[in-house]
């Protein structure tokens, strides 16, 4: 499996400034300076092949905060906003309101009257990231620093926007891994700073302003997940690792007063870890029901269902699964069905302690992909946090499997 890892560049001068830079160059500011220390320490644990960087300063100095060989590469560089460089989005919007409204609506103007149009920069940046994909050998695991507008095209493969954007613009320092399965690109992790504590900028901003955060947990490891059943509504515990797991999730991200879980064993444990005053079950959270398919890995039932799997997953059509088990247009209304109806707390994340497939179900809904059972994303990680905004314009996503606190465990592991 190919992974590429995207970094936004730390804060730059410009953007504590408020100044849209674009291809301008300048230094980072003092507290983008303090937060690669953050980032270092985190990144010292990981193993990649490569370290490619556009050449931009601000991206150049945070790729060699952690690495000591960066590859410069153009391809890579920010989006180019014509006159509109430098200048305040208040500045922008007062003289060339009209003219930005436009740039946005309209895709193929371009920005600034001289820069790159959005639909230009996107062809150009999914070229990159596909030219240096089909450069990688298997296996082979390479960082990318780059810059927020950048990202704004890859996570539009993944996130497609219902006529605005789906999801919050990528943090300074913000991890956003994208690996290669089944022979297409899937988002495994998406806006995680995590590195910089458990409660994300974004979090803290939408909360401050009266939006309440969803923080969506996937269930801890489960001996079913180990030997890749396709569990659905067996009534699996955590294993060894998956306590583990939820016991950590519990010490980095803490306690909160309002936390609802699936009533099955996987969930409920690992929803105790992160629950101040109890948890709530709904039925409805549960994950995708198999029918005949419960407890049997893909292997056993491609054998026994060769012609429905690949129906399913080679044509697209969105059958019941094993049979009397529900389709993937039935799970991501149920849960989504569910989860409107909780009710939220005003003051801090509300919990939502579920399965990798109902998740993934339901962050899909949220964007406009075709994916017939989202495959542009892949599973969230075993007691990775997610978080949803309920904004006035509708659920925002603000980040995706986010989950440092496993990367001790894996360490340790190893």
């Amino acid at each position: 499996m190919k992974e590429i890892v995207f970094i936004r560049h730390a804060e730059s001068q410009a953007n504590r400034d408020g100044y849209w830079n674009g291809r301008t160059d300048g230094p980072l500011s003092d507290q983008g300076r303090d937060t690669l220390q953050h980032l270092g320490r985190r990144l010292s644990g990981w193993h990649f092949d490569r370290v490619v960087s556009s050449p931009l300063e601000r991206a150049r100095a945070t790729a060699e905060s952690f690495a000591a060989s960066i590859e410069i590469d153009e391809s890579f560089i920010e989006i180019d906003l014509g006159v509109w460089e430098g200048r305040s989005l208040e500045e922008i919007r007062a003289e060339d309101g009209q003219e930005l409204q436009e740039a946005i609506a309209n895709r193929e103007i371009p920005m600034g009257r001289t820069g790159e149009s959005l639909d230009q920069a996107g062809r150009r940046a999914l070229d990159a990231v596909d030219r240096l994909a089909e450069s990688m050998e298997v296996d082979q695991k390479v960082v990318v620093v780059t810059h927020g507008g950048f990202l704004q095209a890859v996570l539009h493969r993944h996130l497609p926007g219902p006529g605005r954007r789906a999801h919050a613009f990528t943090l300074n320092t913000g991890i956003t891994r994208v690996v290669y399965q089944f022979g297409r690109p899937r988002l495994a992790s998406f806006n995680d700073v995590g590195h910089l504590g458990p409660e994300s900028p974004l979090v803290r901003e939408h909360l401050g302003q009266g939006s309440p955060v969803l923080a969506l947990i996937r269930h801890g490891r489960t001996q079913a997940n180990v030997e890749r059943r396709w569990q659905g509504h067996e009534d699996w515990g955590l294993d060894e690792v998956g306590r583990k797991q939820a016991e950590a999730l519990g010490e980095w991200y803490g306690r909160l007063r309002t936390v609802y879980a699936s009533p099955l064993k996987r969930a409920r444990s690992t929803a105790s870890h992160v629950a101040r005053n109890g948890v709530v079950e709904v039925d409805e959270l549960k994950e995708i029901h198999m029918g005949r398919w419960e407890g049997l890995t893909f292997d056993e039932i491609a054998e026994g269902w060769p012609g429905v799997m690949e129906t399913i997953y080679r044509d697209g059509v969105d059958l019941k699964r094993g049979e009397i088990g529900e389709s993937w247009g039935e799970l991501t209304s149920r849960f989504a069905t569910a989860v409107s109806r909780l009710a939220t707390d005003d003051e801090e994340q509300t919990a939502v302690v579920a399965h990798g497939g109902a998740i993934r179900s339901f962050v899909s809904s949220l964007t406009m992909t075709k994916d017939t059972y989202a495959e542009s994303l892949s599973t969230p990680e075993n007691t990775s946090v997610t978080h949803i905004a309920l904004t006035d314009r509708g659920p925002e996503i603000l980040d995706y499997s986010v989950a440092p606190h496993l990367e001790g465990l894996e360490l340790e592991a190893d």
